[in-house]
């Protein structure tokens, strides 16, 4: 089947009666050997009545071929008008063809002729019939040639730029020149992208708009393009559209290197850069000058975390985010230490009391600056910092608390054995409030969870919306080390030492975990088990085994070692850090398999906390006890043994001083954070001492809630009432509703304005794309209200359908949810050069 018989069985698909015109006579033999179905051929000449009569009165329904070889006469001699007018004119001329097979009005001739190069291929046409709308116009068709020709996800000038775009970055711009020119599409492209971008250029290309476009995105060069706002808008669509997130990053550093914008940097303070959301080398401006600031503490707190909050909204802050959590913990430190530079401790429960309600932060943040730090790869931009924030915390913070904290124990001379006391955790927080209860009980035991650790976990179950978490502290015994720890955690009455430095409950041995089930199994009262964390974990949460543990079993103790693990390896000691981390993450899933399983109800506690400086330690730091007699056991931090005699870098306790059964052993402790010289051993990471850090951990009481009764934030906007836009910059005041607390969570969002007419899937986005997350805890309601300005595409002018959509990501996923639209009226009435200024 030749394209003539194609195209007149298509059309008579539609059309009854087809009129051709051959003028030239080419297409007689065409149309001799022309096999239509259900179609009659007939010849014009002279003989117009007599067609019109059969065909109009003799054969009303019968569909006609009229073949007039020769040019079709104007309309006043043409006899045939009134039957071409009410059916159908076939043309023959590659034009007219590509009209009648697009079935299009014969005005697009001049058009198609334009483009007559695209409709070479019956491929490339195939796929624009597939797009065509059922009213089109030359300007929707160029556009949707131009789709096809780029290979864009929609002819929007936007999606063209994009596509264009994504083709120069993949090396395809030549190719795509060529093809623009050859399909008579390059001046319409430009025109197109002039028109909506006012860019212009004697020789246009798609870098150089991209150039333009960049200095418009960026206040110290904004002033330089020649483009409007609708090129910021469009870099910012391009920054939230997450399939193009690695070419614009490929785009971004390409441009700061070609603008040189490093050096351009150096001109502008950090307050004219801090909103800067385009080039990387911003980040890394702003997080170098922070981190000198915080260094010599010549910015206040409050400036520097308000700085970083303004990044967190901003595109390279996933790439930077260990920076600048590196800084916050930095900045958080060093403002912490110098409001608490005068330290007064009355005595044991004033000290426990001062350090968990905010002595312990100190030991957080050097926690969380450190895991950060080396999360940057310990990056040199942050050196110094890292040696002053170091400084603080050893040798000003530590140094001073722990000095302190020696005079108390001085005056008190005998230890702590009150209500807080490690010694009464199994009849005050397991036996009383559960057992007595006859409430199922899961006890996690981990092994140096110190209590600022014990804080992030409880903090981490607090933004769970199916869990409570209540938090204590307990005090451990001297020496605070894992034996004297694990036994006190056991029901008991007496603890005495055995071999070594075992512990032993009523004669006997705690050393182990099976020597523990025993002693649970007949000191509880209840049916009681123990089991590894490890081997916990690997118990199918709806098995038969998980069953029989919960249902057979009143009181289970869970034991994990991963913190003291690592520490005590010398090797591995500077890894404390990460383990901790690791650590937390790991409770939380082990609460989450045991509320699998149906318990609901889990306490989790620790036998002993640790000290921990990240750098070898000065000479200074390590004391010689001249410590004489029968050493039973000794570490950097106690020393067990008879007949001791000593210096007095150390204090002296008796094993009965200790709530420790013995004869004659007695335990020395170095004053404040020394540690003793011992070939071989670790001393950065230490623990056996009498420090707060050391003898304070958490306790948490877990429990599995039936109903959430955790929520997010509520977001609303203050000034929407004026929802009139008459301008490029448009500005909102959010509010957040309530503060953050142990109910209300923070709410991470992304706001635009769009165009919505009907379906919402369908928006047309027409504003940059601001992100900003509402975790503010400030009880002032002032405090918790946000201005953001928008910046609106210049092309729209006038619209009635514009909408401020707010979105929130959905959790786990790439997808956002919208959850809330406000009506605006857009009424522009003329481009705005100093919008940029407002």
């Amino acid at each position: 089947m030749n394209k003539v018989e194609e195209s007149l069985n298509r059309l008579f698909s539609k059309h009854r009666i087809i009129t051709w015109y051959d003028e030239e006579k080419d297409f007689q033999e065409d149309f001799d050997s022309l096999s239509l179905s259900n179609v009659e051929k007939r010849k014009v000449g002279n003989n117009e009545f007599f067609l019109k009569h059969e065909l109009l009165i003799l054969h009303p329904t019968q569909k006609y071929l009229l073949y007039a070889p020769y040019r079709r006469p104007e309309n006043e001699d043409n006899w045939l008008l009134d039957i071409e007018l009410s059916h159908h004119v076939f043309h023959t001329d590659q034009e007219a063809m590509v009209i009648q097979e697009l079935d299009i009005p014969l005005s697009f001739r001049t058009w198609v002729k334009r483009h007559l190069e695209f409709f070479k291929s019956k491929e490339r046409v195939q796929k624009l019939k597939q797009n065509l709308d059922k009213k089109e116009t030359e300007t929707g068709l160029t556009l949707k040639l131009l789709q096809l020709v780029l290979g864009g996800e929609d002819a929007s000038i936007d999606g063209l730029v994009k596509s264009y775009t994504f083709g120069f970055l993949n090396g395809k711009e030549e190719n795509i020149k060529k093809e623009l020119t050859r399909f008579g599409l390059r001046e319409s492209f430009w025109s197109f992208v002039e028109n909506q971008f006012n860019y212009k250029s004697v020789n246009p290309s798609i870098y150089d708009f991209i150039l333009e476009s960049f200095q418009k995105s960026f206040h110290p060069l904004f002033g330089k393009a020649q483009v409007n706002n609708s090129a910021k808008v469009l870099l910012s669509t391009w920054k939230d559209t997450r399939s193009f997130e690695d070419s614009f990053k490929l785009l971004a550093d390409r441009v700061q290197e070609d603008l040189k914008i490093k050096g351009l940097l150096d001109k502008h303070p950090i307050e004219e850069l801090i909103q800067e959301d385009v080039f990387e080398e911003v980040d890394k401006r702003i997080i170098k000058e922070l981190a000198q600031h915080i260094q010599h503490e010549t910015l206040s707190q409050d400036k520097i975390e308000n700085y970083i909050k303004v990044r967190e909204s901003k595109f390279w802050y996933p790439r930077y985010r260990p920076f600048y959590d590196t800084l916050y913990y930095a900045s958080q430190l060093v403002e912490s230490v110098k409001r608490n530079a005068e330290i007064q401790i009355r005595d044991y429960e004033d000290g426990f009391r001062q350090y968990t309600d905010k002595w312990y932060r100190m030991d957080q943040n050097y926690r969380l600056f450190l895991q950060n730090y080396r999360e940057t790869n310990q990056n040199n931009a942050l050196n110094a910092l890292y040696q002053r924030v170091h400084k603080i915390y050893s040798n000003t913070w530590l140094l001073r608390l722990s000095d302190k904290w020696q005079e108390v124990i001085d005056k008190q001379k005998e230890w702590y054995f009150g209500v807080h006391s490690q010694k009464m955790f199994f009849k005050r927080d397991v036996q009383s409030p559960y057992l007595e209860k006859k409430t199922k009980l899961f006890v996690v035991i981990s092994d140096a969870l110190r209590y600022e650790c014990g804080i992030s976990l409880h903090e981490a179950f607090q933004s769970q919306s199916r869990f409570s978490s209540k938090l204590a502290y307990q005090i451990t015994g001297l020496p605070s080390y894992t034996q004297l720890g694990m036994a006190s955690l056991l029901p008991h009455k007496t603890l005495s030492f055995g071999e070594g430095d075992e512990i032993l409950i009523d004669g006997k041995s705690t050393k182990g975990s099976q020597p523990r089930k025993k002693v649970l199994e007949e000191h509880s009262k209840v049916k009681a088990t123990t089991i590894l964390a490890e081997d916990l974990m690997k118990i199918a949460s709806r098995s038969e085994e998980a069953k029989t543990l919960v249902q057979e079993h009143d009181l289970v103790y869970v034991y994990h070692n991963r913190i003291d693990k690592l520490g005590d390896d010398k090797t591995q000691e500077d890894k404390v850090i990460e383990a901790s981390k690791d650590e937390i993450n790991f409770l939380m899933e082990v609460v989450k398999k045991i509320t699998n399983m149906n318990g609901n109800h889990v306490v989790i506690t620790a036998d002993h906390g640790f000290i921990y400086q990240n750098e070898v330690l000065e000479e200074s730091d390590f004391s010689d006890a001249n410590v004489q007699g029968e050493v039973i056991r000794d570490n950097r931090r106690f020393v067990l043994g008879r007949n001791l005699t000593f210096n007095n870098n150390v204090v002296k306790f008796t094993a009965e001083s200790l709530s420790i059964k013995s004869d004659d052993v007695d335990v020395l402790i170095p004053k404040g954070i020394n540690r003793l010289r011992k070939q071989g051993s670790g001393s950065r990471y230490v623990h056996g001492g009498a420090t707060l850090q050391e003898v304070v951990v958490p306790v948490l009481f877990v429990a599995k809630k039936r109903v959430d009764t955790v929520s997010k934030v509520e977001i609303d906007v203050l000034n929407k009432t004026n929802n009139r836009i008459t301008t490029n910059i448009h500005t909102i005041k959010f509010y957040q509703e309530q503060p953050v607390s142990e109910t209300v969570i923070a709410r991470s969002i992304k706001s635009y304005f769009a165009i919505i007419d009907g379906d919402e899937s369908k928006k047309k986005v027409i504003s940059d794309v601001i992100a900003h997350t509402f975790d503010s805890e400030s009880k002032r309601a002032e405090e918790r209200e946000v201005v953001k300005k928008f910046t609106l595409s210049t092309k729209e002018k006038s619209n009635a359908n514009t909408f401020l959509v707010i979105e929130e990501k959905v959790e786990g996923t790439n997808k956002w949810n919208m959850i809330a639209k406000y009506p605006y009226t857009l009424k522009i009435g003329m481009d705005n050069d100093f919008d940029d200024f407002l």
